[in-house]
């Protein structure tokens, strides 16, 4: 039988939430690169999360609705890129 703290445990890579993000924890994308939250905009419905994307050394512009899937990406070179299931905004810890 399961106790009560193995149900509550967050597990890294799971989808984020609401609580996850008011808390300020760490996010990263699906494909584990490093996520910098840079503002959450609630006047947007969904609300948009806007941060920075650390690749290789370069840190890009991305966007995400409220549910964790990008909107908006880029390519390692800074060109726009169509968004894919590796850019999903998950929990990192």
């Amino acid at each position: 039988m399961k106790s009560l703290e193995e149900f509550i445990v967050e597990q890294k890579g799971d989808d984020i939430d609401d609580q996850w993000l008011n808390d300020e924890k760490p996010v990263m994308t699906k494909d584990g690169r490093q996520v910098m939250i840079t503002k959450i905009d609630y006047d947007k419905v969904p609300n948009i999360i806007k941060g920075k994307v650390k690749w290789n050394d370069k840190l890009l512009d991305y966007e995400w609705n409220d549910e964790g899937i990008c909107v908006k990406a880029l390519d390692r070179l800074g060109n726009p890129k169509k968004a894919d299931e590796s850019d999903k905004l998950v929990k990192a810890q």
